[in-house]
């Protein structure tokens, strides 16, 4: 796992040293085959207390065999030591590629891997509703939920937009009234200000993570706009999803609803427009200069 690996056999098992605190996003300086290995006789010493790989150098060289043969036939390889880029390294995903999805009607459990990724860009919702007499409120879309995501929905009849960022902050953005009985366009539009994920292959974290302005609008006009200073940089709750017309995952906002919050208008169409930077040659040519002068350093 993240160039970490071991192999257990016949009561031994053998294993690389972690050569990097968790919190370490990138790998460490060391090349992973060159990981120091360690080796313990678990019939005699179960908790793994003494390392008797200086005096067994011949069973630590049997089970080092035995996981690169394990390794090949399972295809572990190539070993990858990195943390933070693999995590995020898009997968094949029905929405690779993509940059407009539009639904026109409920669709709950889009898992993320499957769901447009809004980390690192710029974006616009834009969602045409129909409100009946008496008003109307409930989830109109939503990705992630108490522990980090956003959500776009209706509450006692106003909009409102809720950017969870991983629980430790939430930004809001919300309407003055509550949307009078009709049809409705409602938008929120997102202005990142970083270069994004492409900085990554630099070896920089430069891009990702960046503020913005997000604003709120009704009917075309405006009526919340304000700065977040810092995004998500690199996922949303994993154990969450996407949903629209309601949520059936955990609230982005406790205060806000309860689940599952269905919406009690009429969808007739949500619109998401991503807007992904792309990087110029005048930034390319500073992300290579920076990486060049940080091997230097190094």
């Amino acid at each position: 796992m993240f160039g970490d690996r071991a192999i257990y056999h016949d009561g031994w098992i053998a294993g690389t040293q972690v050569m990097r605190p968790p919190w370490v996003h990138f790998p460490p300086k060391e090349s992973v085959l060159d990981y120091p290995w360690e080796l313990y006789d678990l019939t005699s010493d179960w908790t793994q207390a003494d390392d008797v790989a200086a005096k067994n150098p011949a069973k630590l060289k049997e089970l080092q065999d035995i996981f690169w043969q394990e390794a090949e036939k399972y295809q572990v390889l190539p070993l990858d030591a990195s943390v933070a880029t693999r995590m995020i390294t898009p997968r094949p995903s029905i929405t690779a590629g993509r940059d407009v999805f539009t639904w026109t009607q409920p669709l709950t459990g889009t898992p993320n891997g499957d769901a447009p990724s809004l980390l690192n860009t710029s974006y616009n919702f834009k969602a045409e509703v129909e409100i009946p007499q008496g008003g109307a409120e409930g989830m109109l879309i939503t990705q992630g939920g108490r522990f980090g995501g956003y959500g776009f929905y209706l509450l006692k009849g106003r909009p409102v937009f809720t950017w969870n960022l991983v629980d430790l902050k939430r930004v809001r953005w919300e309407g003055p009234e509550a949307l009078v009985p009709g049809k409705h366009t409602l938008e929120f539009e997102f202005k990142y200000d970083g270069l994004g994920m492409a900085t990554l292959a630099f070896g920089s974290i430069s891009g990702i993570g960046r503020g913005g302005t997000g604003a709120l609008k009704v009917d075309g006009k405006v009526v919340n706009e304000q700065k977040m200073e810092h995004t998500l940089p690199f996922t949303l709750q994993w154990d969450e999803n996407l949903d629209v017309g309601s949520d059936t995952g955990t609230p982005v906002d406790d205060r806000d609803y309860k689940v599952p919050f269905a919406f009690t208008g009429k969808i007739g169409r949500i619109t998401l427009t991503i807007d992904r930077p792309k990087l110029t040659p005048e930034d390319i040519k500073t992300l290579e200069t920076a990486q060049r002068n940080k091997g230097i350093r190094d």
